[in-house]
C-alpha cells in the first residue's frame, strides 16, 4: 500500500496531462468553418499589386547623373569593378576567370562567294565547352574590325538561323570578321542540363550564375582579341533579343568592345515592372542575383 500512496500524486499528474493533451488534439473546426473566414478578401487583388509595385520601384537606383566627363569616366571604372569582382564572378575560381582562351580550329568551308566560314570549338570553362562560326573575307589585307554576333532565343537553329546567318554573311562581304557564337539551351548547345533556369542551382552552390553566361560570350571576344587579322580598336556587338541583353552586359562590363547595336532584349527596372502586362521579366541571366541591386540597366546603357 505504502508504494502505490507515493505514486498517486505521480499517476494523476500522468492522467491529467494524458486528458489536456487528448483535448488538445480534438480538431477545434471544421474545414468548412475556415473556408468561410479565409475566404473573406482582405486586400483586393488590384491594391496588392500596386503596393507590390510601389515597394520595387522605390527601390530601383536612379539613374546615373554626371556632371563632366572626367566624372563619369571614374564612375564608370567602378561600377565595372563592383559588378565583375562583386557580382558576377563571385564564387568562381580566378584560375578560370583569368585563363587564357581555348579555341580549337574544326575546319573550314569555302563558299567561293566573298566569304568562307570557320568552324571553332572553345572552353567555356575546364569541362564545358562551346561552340562557335567564324564568316571571314575571302580577300583580308591589314587588319579588319570584327564583331561578335551572340545568340538570341532563337529556338532550336541556335547560330544556324537564317537571320542571323545572312547577318554575319553581310559583314564578311564587307570586309568584317564575324564570329558567330551559339548559346546555352540552343543549336549544338540544346540540352535540358543547358536550360537556363538551372544557373540558379550555381548559386545554391556559392557561385553567381551570371558568371557562366559571362565567361560563355566574354571568350568570344578573347578570340577576337587575339586574331592576328583584327583591329582591336574596331571591335563591336550585336544581338537580337537575348542577343540584345547580351551585348549590353558585354559591352558595357569590357572595355575591348568600341560600338554596341543591341536590338531589344533588355530594359530598365522601372519599365519592366510598369509594363509587366506587355511582356515577361526575361531569363534568369537578366535578372541574376545581386545584378539589380543599387544597379540597373539605365547604368550599363550609359
Amino acid at each position: 500500500m505504502r508504494f502505490f500512496e507515493h505514486r498517486i500524486p505521480v499517476i494523476v499528474f500522468l492522467l491529467l496531462a494524458w486528458f489536456l493533451f487528448s483535448v488538445g488534439t480534438f480538431a477545434q473546426s471544421s474545414p468548412g468553418d475556415l473556408e468561410t473566414v479565409l475566404g473573406e478578401q482582405i486586400l483586393a487583388p488590384g491594391a496588392a499589386l500596386l503596393q507590390m509595385k510601389s515597394f520595387i520601384l522605390s527601390r530601383v537606383p536612379p539613374p546615373p547623373v554626371a556632371t563632366s566627363a572626367a566624372q563619369w569616366t571614374e564612375e564608370s571604372q567602378r561600377l565595372r569593378r563592383h559588378l565583375l569582382q562583386d557580382v558576377v564572378f563571385h564564387g568562381w575560381p580566378p584560375e578560370w576567370v583569368t585563363s587564357s582562351p581555348k579555341f580549337e580550329d574544326v575546319g573550314a568551308i569555302e563558299t567561293h562567294e566573298g566569304y568562307r566560314l570557320r568552324k571553332l570549338r572553345y572552353e567555356v570553362v575546364p569541362g564545358l565547352q562551346s561552340v562557335a562560326i567564324l564568316y571571314e573575307p575571302e580577300k583580308l589585307e591589314g587588319r579588319a574590325p570584327a564583331i561578335l554576333n551572340v545568340n538570341g532565343h532563337v529556338g532550336p537553329m541556335g547560330k544556324a538561323v537564317e537571320y542571323k546567318q545572312k547577318r554575319c554573311i553581310n559583314f564578311a562581304k564587307h570586309g568584317i570578321l564575324a564570329l558567330n557564337l551559339e548559346w546555352f539551351a540552343f543549336g549544338e548547345l540544346r540540352a535540358e542540363g543547358n536550360q537556363h533556369w538551372y544557373g540558379a542551382h550555381l548559386d545554391l552552390v556559392g557561385a553567381n550564375a551570371l558568371g557562366i553566361f559571362m565567361l560563355e560570350m566574354r571568350r568570344g571576344l578573347d578570340y577576337l582579341s587575339d586574331h592576328p587579322k583584327v583591329d582591336r580598336n574596331r571591335i563591336g556587338v550585336t544581338g537580337l533579343s537575348g542577343g540584345g541583353w547580351q551585348t549590353i552586359f558585354l559591352s558595357a562590363l569590357d572595355e575591348r568592345v568600341s560600338v554596341a547595336v543591341p536590338v531589344a532584349g533588355y530594359s530598365s527596372t522601372t519599365t519592366k515592372v510598369e509594363a509587366r502586362q506587355f511582356g515577361d521579366l526575361g531569363d534568369l541571366e537578366q535578372n541574376g542575383t545581386d545584378f539589380l541591386a543599387n544597379v540597373d540597366y539605365t547604368h550599363l546603357t550609359a
